[in-house]
């Protein structure tokens, strides 16, 4: 029978990250109530006529905020007395969200998921109350609980938006979090967009974030989004991922071995651009104008494509000068995951010719244009037309 420590890798981790988030979603406010590290509390406490709930929740709360604020790496009940004057609002007014949440975290952690339930119908909008909401999710266990809430968290508090991405993608490293995921993001809310971004910086929650991605229709994905992801996929190593992305997106373009387009590198062109060392299209994607200052160089040019055989061959034209300096500018083929090229060649004359045949373990290839003006030399100036590039049977 596995350890019970390593069935649930993943509540944990998630536990650690947003079991503090509730704590500073609300710290603000009870900084700004001067509660915090008070001793006088209880005495304020009895000060507060009897009748009127709604101050007496106020304050049981706000001191609860100070007693979470002091000890944010947990989530503690809260001082007896605290949940003494929640109980007297609640039989004043029953209704008032922040008695509810006091009430709520004095209970036995056991069994009290139904009275969290409830009182969250009271209120999306307290933030201790979906904070405690969401903890009792995380003791349960409850992935899907634990997301949905942080969902109206995020709804209702934008500022809080940066602190739950961070929570959510933990979560998204749990393959059980993708129905959940998919049906929430499928609803279109504005903060996707935002998540899907963030989510693509964590390597570990990158598959699971490439399965949502394939049950999310476009229309609810920014096309802005979209190529950040496929660039992440890719800078991850996850190239099939990053290429099935890539192929929907681009379904509807002429095909994807024509022309100079940039529009979504790597499986488009990633063209240089810097002072002196600039390659270009201008008016159409039938030509790469290319500027090379003297004492400039390096890849220019490159894209990776699927191998779809072991036979790859490329050629084309161009009018660069001066043709000394031109001549040994270089064309390469390699695997992405290997070190050396498999083929290159020089731009010798005016043309562009390469003949490659791939491994048979090459998944995907990648042409590199380079080369450098010498310093002593003149500027390297012109234009390369499109290339053919085609994979043989």
């Amino acid at each position: 029978m596995p350890d019970a420590a390593e069935t649930r890798p993943s509540r944990l981790r998630l536990a650690s990250v947003v079991l503090i988030f509730p704590v500073l979603a609300v710290l603000s406010a009870a900084q700004t109530l001067a509660i915090v590290g008070e001793n006088s509390q209880p005495d304020k406490a009895a000060t507060i006529a009897p009748w009127d709930g709604s101050a007496q929740a106020h304050f049981a709360k706000a001191a609860y905020q100070g007693q979470l604020a002091q000890n944010p790496a947990t989530a503690e009940p809260p001082a007896d007395w605290m949940a003494d004057l929640a109980l007297e609002a609640y039989r004043s007014q029953p209704l008032v969200p922040g008695a509810l949440a006091v009430i709520g975290a004095a209970q036995p952690g056991d069994g009290n998921a139904p009275f969290w339930n409830a009182a969250a119908k009271i209120s999306r909008r307290d933030t201790l109350l979906q904070g405690m909401l969401l903890n009792s999710h995380l003791q349960a266990d409850n992935l899907d609980g634990a997301i949905r809430v942080l969902n109206q968290i995020l709804q209702v508090r934008v500022e809080q938006r940066p602190a739950a991405y961070i929570a959510l993608t933990q979560a998204l490293r749990d393959p059980r979090s993708v129905d959940t995921f998919v049906d929430i993001l499928g609803t279109g809310p504005d903060w996707a967009d935002g998540f899907l971004v963030a989510a693509s910086r964590d390597k570990e929650a990158l598959g699971n974030l490439g399965l949502i991605r394939q049950r999310l229709s476009d229309d609810i994905v920014d096309p802005k989004t979209d190529r950040r992801l496929v660039h992440a996929f890719a800078s991850a190593g996850e190239f099939q991922l990053a290429y099935d992305l890539y192929a929907r997106l681009s379904a509807e373009r002429p095909e994807e071995v024509d022309g100079w387009s940039s529009e979504i590198p790597p499986f488009d062109w990633t063209l240089v651009d810097q002072a002196g060392f600039r390659a270009q299209v201008l008016g159409g994607e039938e030509e790469l104008q290319l500027e090379i200052a003297r004492g400039k160089g390096g890849v220019f040019a490159s894209r990776i494509l699927p191998a779809r055989s072991r036979a790859l061959s490329i050629s084309g034209r161009h009018d660069l000068k001066p043709q000394q300096q031109a001549d040994k500018l270089e064309i390469a083929v390699s695997c992405v995951d290997g070190d050396a090229p498999i083929a290159q060649g020089n731009l010798t004359g005016g043309t562009i010719a390469l003949d490659a045949t791939l491994p048979a373990d090459c998944g995907f290839v990648k042409i590199s244009l380079s080369g450098r003006a010498w310093s002593y030399g003149q500027r390297i100036t012109g234009s390369i037309s499109t290339l053919s590039i085609s994979f043989g049977e």
